[in-house]
């Protein structure tokens, strides 16, 4: 008798120590990329209308709030990513962007409001847990009109944005919630994040401005341990010329009004001046404008790489710190 209960004991045990399939553990979020540059795919799936939020409030332990969204490790030897996510479709060219150095990550833009679910899902899958800054480069929706669900989903530290823009637009950028409010960046301003210095090229300020969304646009130069790569979102010749009187050259630049006729007509001041290496078309396939292929014919005769995001699910720069190299991921 003795016997068959310690048997019944052990039985018993063993089943108590096996987890059921109820309590498996969770998938691990990862932070999306690892130190060689290959992507890493963590688990997150956010389907239409059932978005899973990332936003942490008060900690549940009793000893304060989390840390502000706009902290981030220092490791300034970490590789820099940057995805121009492809939110374009149809006529519809659209701008979403990553930077993403370490835990430091900056968006800038949001697509259009048809593309939100996209943008969120492509943030979860590359392991974006807050965002320090988001970025509205102008007013017009196909640049804006994800960010109030990317604000749903994200903690966001601060917002950045152009003074020109209506009290709707400014309404909605104050509705994201940003934990260190909306900030008006304009021509000179500059900050340093995990050892990326960020200075912003465009809108003129003042009586300077031209009073036009596009125009008036943020155009930000990132430099990053001696890479640079410079993000024009839809200025125009008018505002080229001011920005290019003083550039430096850049290694990769993103070709502003998503490289049709309104931003082609300094492209030969535009390329001699910043004289890439490589350039990013983003937008859409669609070049209702029929001057794309003027620029293709422009960058070849300088042997400058031409990348284009609606060719994949974006187009990804990777830089280790001394070498930099694009792909289309898909």
């Amino acid at each position: 008798m003795l016997r068959k209960m310690f048997v019944l004991f052990a039985v018993l045990l063993l089943f108590a120590g096996c987890p059921s399939e109820e309590t498996a553990p969770e998938p691990v979020q990862g932070n999306g990329e690892e130190e060689n540059g290959e992507g890493v795919q963590g688990y997150f799936e956010v389907e239409e209308g059932t978005a899973t939020s990332a936003s942490a409030g008060p900690a549940e332990n009793g000893e304060g709030a989390a840390p502000p969204a706009i902290n981030y490790a220092e490791e300034v030897n970490e590789n820099l990513f940057v995805y121009f996510i492809t939110v374009g479709y149809a006529d519809t060219q659209g701008d979403a962007i990553l930077v993403k150095k370490g835990d430091f990550d900056m968006v800038i833009d949001g697509g259009p409001v048809e593309k939100k679910h996209d943008v969120v899902n492509f943030l979860f899958e590359k392991g974006v847990d807050d965002i320090e800054i988001l970025v509205s480069t102008h007013e017009d929706p196909e640049h804006s009109g994800g960010l109030s669900y990317i604000g749903e989903n994200f903690r966001v530290g601060e917002v950045w944005r152009p003074v020109e823009g209506s009290a709707s637009y400014g309404e909605m950028l104050e509705g994201i919630g940003a934990e260190q409010g909306v900030e008006y960046m304009g021509r000179g301003d500059e900050r340093i994040f995990n050892g990326m210095h960020i200075l912003v090229r465009n809108p003129m300020l003042g009586d300077e401005r031209f009073f036009d969304s596009d125009n008036d646009a943020i155009v930000l130069r990132v430099e990053d341990r001696g890479f640079c790569l410079l993000l024009t979102s839809d200025i125009d010749g008018s505002a080229q010329t001011q920005i290019l009187m003083d550039s430096e050259p850049c290694d990769v630049v993103q070709m502003p009004w998503h490289g049709m006729s309104e931003g082609l007509s300094s492209i030969d001041f535009f390329f001699d001046k910043l004289e890439p290496r490589d350039i990013i078309v983003s937008g859409s396939s669609k070049d209702w404008t029929n001057s794309r292929q003027t620029l293709y014919n422009k960058a070849a005769l300088r042997d400058i790489g031409v990348y284009e995001n609606y060719e994949g699910d974006a187009a990804k720069i990777t830089y280790n710190g001394d070498e930099f190299s694009i792909m289309i991921e898909g």
